[in-house]
């Protein structure tokens, strides 16, 4: 399925959660790639990130004009459930409308074009979904990113990419819930965590690396990338605390409906990896356990 390795590299959010870790796979590949952020000018990983504000359609247009990509990867979003909910406005013009223009300027310049989207497009009312399954956002967030694929899909040649819950590591200065989690274990702390939502995690290294595969492909429309086991967020917090060689007590369970929430959260958004296992079957999904072994959780990252 893989093709040859593409030219120029536009990247989109280089300096965020995701984006940092493409942005370091990027580089450790010696790519050219074209890193845009929407804050203040930075070096990631010996890349300067040139600061784009995608909710300027002017300034998204002359710095891709600028960028001249063969490959787009859009990971730039508004990607904080709450944020969302609070300015929904801001919401649309980050993840709707940037988008959709993002992916018109990859096809009118023949460009290809990956968007990361999320499986909060999802209501939670099943398990496992796939790739057919109807969108049914329950938030702002999950709401304008389903739109944006709807933009996306309008050129065949294009690829929505639905990411599930990602962890691990910040690579930048901005302190994780899994940063925060490690810590909690490691000193003991009670980690209030719920019991009754479940998700297939994947930590942001192997994203990285499957989002890398996936934009060498010719894959197009819509796929699905999570990891391989379906867990509950409390149980990837007592797998990660057993894994560091603590007890898994400080994990203390809750349920969604004792967490005051502005929107309904879904009770299970976990994703079906079978047709990347069919498109991909050399890729491997590591299990929790694995991730956290790569990671080496509780020691020094870097």
């Amino acid at each position: 399925m893989a093709v040859s390795s593409p030219g120029r590299v536009l990247l989109t959010g280089a300096s965020g959660k995701l984006g940092s870790y493409l942005l370091r796979e990027l580089c450790s590949q010696d790519k050219s790639v074209v890193a845009w952020s929407t804050r203040s000018d930075v070096e990631l990983f010996g890349c300067r990130c040139r600061r784009v504000d995608v909710r300027q359609p002017d300034d998204v247009v002359a710095a891709y004009r600028e960028a001249s990509p063969d490959v787009v990867i859009h990971t730039a979003a508004l990607s904080g459930v709450g944020d969302c909910y609070r300015d929904p406005t801001r919401a649309r013009q980050t993840n709707t409308i940037a988008t959709r223009l993002l992916a018109d300027l990859a096809a009118r310049h023949e460009a290809r074009f990956v968007y990361t989207s999320t499986d909060l497009v999802f209501d939670g009312k099943k398990a496992w979904y796939v790739e057919t399954d109807c969108l049914t956002p329950l938030s702002v967030y999950g709401s304008t990113k389903a739109a944006a694929e709807r933009s996306v899909l309008h050129y065949p040649r294009h690829l929505v990419l639905r990411v599930a819950l990602l962890f691990g590591p910040s690579l930048n200065d901005r302190v994780s819930f899994f940063d925060q989690q490690v810590q909690a274990v490691e000193s003991g702390e009670s980690c209030v965590l719920f019991e009754d939502e479940w998700r297939t995690p994947l930590s942001f290294q192997t994203a990285a690396r499957a989002i890398l595969t996936v934009a060498d492909s010719e894959v197009s429309g819509l796929l699905h990338l999570g990891g391989p086991e379906r867990m509950s967020r409390l149980e990837m917090g007592q797998r990660m605390a057993r894994a560091m060689g603590k007890s898994d007590a400080s994990c203390k369970a809750a349920k969604r409906e004792d967490v005051a929430s502005g929107e309904p959260r879904p009770r299970d958004t976990s994703l079906c990896g079978d047709r990347w296992a069919r498109l991909f079957p050399d890729f491997h999904r590591p299990t929790y356990e694995e991730e956290l072994a790569e990671m080496r959780v509780g020691q020094a990252w870097q």
